[in-house]
């Protein structure tokens, strides 16, 4: 039988050194010996000589002029490798199978491909009536939720959207349609951004306006707000200005 990990016997002084890196890399800001070593509750030359294996290591570093601490190079290249790791099409496609199975609507993950906006991943509801979308299929920049959100992230000046209407959709983080591309049908559409700030792809909901009602402030619109925000998250990334 396999021990719990937790009734397994580490290497103590490892862990010890990770709790202290751990602490450095949380304060957001370089820190001074003593101050870790009270954070830490550790004697002060006890932290020291943790602090030399670190920098040695290349998970911290020391400034020459301040003696200050902060995190090192390693961890950089670590998370440049995390990112490389992070597939944003799974990581989409999960959250629109989940939306589609909690909220009874189709949802699908578009990118911009060669020949426009495109459907890549579509997810039908189980038990309900669901809106006919290809994979593949390419959407209306001007009147597709899905089409005028990327058309709202592309330069000023090459969109097919008045710049009120961009506004709102980047103010909002959301692009809503109701009825406009086919009528009775409504969706909502929201970006995943990349580790740039660039629009990477979308999630979007489709569906009759009996369940899927136009509300960027509806249930259905924070769902799908939040899902965008965790895939962007995973990817490290940020929303663009």
């Amino acid at each position: 039988m396999t021990q719990p990990e937790n009734e397994i016997q580490g290497i103590q002084s490892l862990e010890l050194g990770l709790e202290l890196f751990g602490l450095l890399a949380r304060q957001g800001r370089p820190c001074g010996l003593s101050d870790l070593a009270r954070q830490a509750g550790m004697h002060r030359a006890k932290a020291y000589r943790y602090l030399v294996s670190l920098v040695r290591a290349g998970w911290a570093r020391q400034d020459a002029a301040t003696g200050l601490y902060d995190v090192g190079p390693v961890v950089r290249d670590l998370a440049l490798a995390w990112l490389a790791r992070q597939d944003p099409i799974r990581l989409a496609g999960a959250e629109a199978r989940l939306l589609a199975q909690t909220l009874g609507d189709t949802c699908f993950v578009a990118i911009l491909g060669q020949g426009g906006v495109t459907a890549i991943r579509v997810f039908q509801p189980a038990h309900t009536v669901s809106v006919g979308v290809s994979e593949g299929a390419l959407l209306d920049p001007a009147s597709s939720a899905t089409g005028r959100l990327f058309a709202a992230w592309l330069p000023v000046g090459t969109e097919p959207l008045s710049e009120a209407l961009r506004r709102d959709i980047r103010a909002l983080g959301l692009a809503v349609v109701e009825g406009d591309h086919v009528p009775g049908i409504n969706a909502l559409s929201a970006p995943v951004f990349d580790a740039q700030g660039q629009l990477r792809l979308s999630l979007t909901l489709v569906g009759p306006a009996s369940s899927l009602p136009a509300d960027a402030g509806g249930p259905a619109a924070k769902a799908l707000l939040d899902a965008s925000r965790r895939v962007t998250a995973a990817l490290g990334g940020l929303p663009s200005a």
